[in-house]
Order: C-alpha cells, then sequence, then structure tokens
C-alpha cells in the first residue's frame, strides 16, 4: 500500500528499477571557428539540453543528459526561469519513470523529488519574487508561473510520501493552496493534474490533518470532467478514494477505463492493480457506495 501511495503522487498527481542518478556531463567542447564556420553560432547549453530531451524516447541515457545540461545552463543565465522549468519537468518524467518499474524507493527517487520542487520553486519565484517570503503569496502568481508551481507541489507531495506520512501532512497547507491556485490558473495543465493532485492529497491524508474522501471524490469529477481521456485521472481515482473507501465497483470501473488508454505505461499500472483486488478490500465491504456519489 505504501509503494502504490508513493507513484500515485506521481503519476500520477496522478499516476517501481529506479533510475540512477545522472552521471556528471563532461564539459561540452566547442572548436575554434573557422573559415567554413565563421558566424555560425555554437549550441548553447540550453540547446543541448533540448536535443537531448527531444531524444529521450529512443535513447534511455539522453533523459539524464538533458536533466544535468538544463542545471548546467541554469547557472549560466540571466533568467533562468525557463530553463530551471524544463530541468524540473525533465527531473519529474525521470522520477515517474522510476516509480512505475521500482519496487522499493531508491536515494535517487529521493533526490530527484527534492531537486525537481527546488527547481520548479526557483522558476516561478523568478518570475513573481513578491510571492516569496516565508508564507507564500499564491495569488501573486500568475499564468506563467502556473507549471512551475505545480512541478514543485508535486514534486513536493512525491517527496514527503517517501520520506513518511508526517511530512505530507506537516506540508499540507501549502500544498492544497498551490495546487488550488495552479487549478484556477491552468485547469487543463498536465491532464487536469492540480484536481487530480488535490483529490490524491486529499485521499492519503488522515481526517484529523484535513483529509476528507467526498472532498477527494469531487476533485477527481471535476479532473475527469476537464480531462475524461487522461487515464491518470481514472488510474488514481481507483487507488486512493476507491480502496480507501473499499468500493470495488469503482475501483474496477477506472482501472478498466485506464487499462483501455493508449498510455502504456499507466495501462500496465492498471493491470497490476487490478489483478491486485482481493488483497486491497474486504470481501464484505467491497460494495459499499463511494462518498461523493455513485460508482461510474
Amino acid at each position: 500500500m505504501k509503494r502504490v501511495l508513493v507513484a500515485a503522487a506521481l503519476a500520477m498527481a496522478a499516476a517501481c528499477k529506479s533510475v540512477p542518478a545522472p552521471a556528471p556531463v563532461a564539459a561540452v567542447f566547442v572548436p575554434e571557428a573557422g573559415p567554413a564556420d565563421a558566424g555560425v553560432a555554437a549550441p548553447s547549453l540550453a540547446d543541448e539540453a533540448q536535443a537531448a530531451w527531444d531524444r529521450r524516447a529512443s535513447d534511455p541515457s539522453a533523459l539524464d543528459r538533458s536533466i544535468s545540461l538544463w542545471e548546467q545552463a541554469a547557472l549560466e543565465s540571466a533568467s533562468p526561469a525557463s530553463v530551471l522549468l524544463s530541468a524540473a519537468r525533465a527531473r519529474r518524467e525521470r522520477l515517474e519513470r522510476s516509480v512505475q518499474t521500482a519496487h522499493e524507493v531508491s536515494r535517487a527517487e529521493v533526490a530527484d523529488a527534492e531537486a525537481c520542487a527546488a527547481e520548479g520553486h526557483r522558476s516561478w519565484a523568478a518570475l513573481f519574487p513578491q510571492a516569496t517570503g516565508q508564507v507564500v503569496q499564491f495569488v501573486q502568481i500568475e499564468q506563467t508561473g502556473a507549471e512551475a508551481l505545480y512541478l514543485e507541489a508535486v514534486c513536493t507531495s512525491a517527496w514527503a510520501r517517501m520520506q513518511g506520512f508526517s511530512l505530507l501532512i506537516d506540508r499540507r497547507t501549502q500544498l492544497m493552496g498551490a495546487l488550488t491556485r495552479v487549478s484556477g490558473l491552468s485547469p487543463q495543465l498536465d491532464g487536469a493534474g492540480a484536481e487530480r493532485e488535490l483529490g490524491a492529497l486529499l485521499a492519503a491524508l488522515p481526517s484529523y490533518a484535513g483529509g476528507n474522501l467526498r472532498e477527494a471524490r469531487a476533485h477527481f469529477d471535476t479532473a475527469i470532467r476537464l480531462a475524461p481521456r487522461e487515464p491518470r485521472n481514472h488510474l488514481l481515482l481507483a487507488r486512493t478514494v476507491a480502496v480507501k473507501s473499499q468500493d470495488r465497483a469503482l475501483f474496477e470501473n477506472e482501472l478498466h477505463t485506464a487499462i483501455e488508454s493508449d498510455d502504456p505505461a499507466v495501462s500496465a499500472l492498471a493491470r497490476e492493480l487490478l489483478l491486485r483486488a482481493d488483497d486491497l478490500f474486504d470481501p464484505a465491504e467491497a460494495a459499499q457506495p463511494t462518498p461523493g456519489g455513485p460508482a461510474k
């Protein structure tokens, strides 16, 4: 159950061999311009990172390289917000790949989640420094900072779950504020990811810390309404609200929807979870309805 919740926070928000931390990248060698190439600009670190990112589907090492190059570029950039956003986006993808195949939380996964959250924070803070401080003023973060704020929240949630639920409880107010702001700014972002993550968070928290299955279900319903074809919305609803409320009908219906999606990774996770149904549900309670509405 702990492993399932770890994968959900990411998946998700949303959706286990670990991917090793990126190896140091050698300095990029750029030959001196000669008569034939005079006037042709050498590719920047950001250009090199983007090229590696574009190759990540066919080259397993390209994702690691893109992260290292973007982080180097951020150190040299006078306007690092977009570079940091790209680095955070890439780290989150590597983290998702890892937790989809790993069986134990690794140090590399914890490091990726922590770095992703930090880079997301630095990205939006570079654009809206007036919103930073001991208490973040989420209302001052505008549309251009929405994805960075979202990545900070998603990766912070993942990091907290990996470390223990007490940290998730400690950060619940910040996470709720960030995700609520993102939902208002960009409701369709990442397949209605802010609503999906709000649902997962409210389902995971104990009631004394603000957890509420009825409210969690409402956020998932909103996510599915906004992005009905996003399979992570269905997968995460099944593995959080359905399991915690012991609604097996909802669990099976949502997983079958996820299985039929075009996303092979999510489909595989849904199949694996469906096979564990007998272990996750008490037969005497399997027919109980889900708070917030009937099973779909």
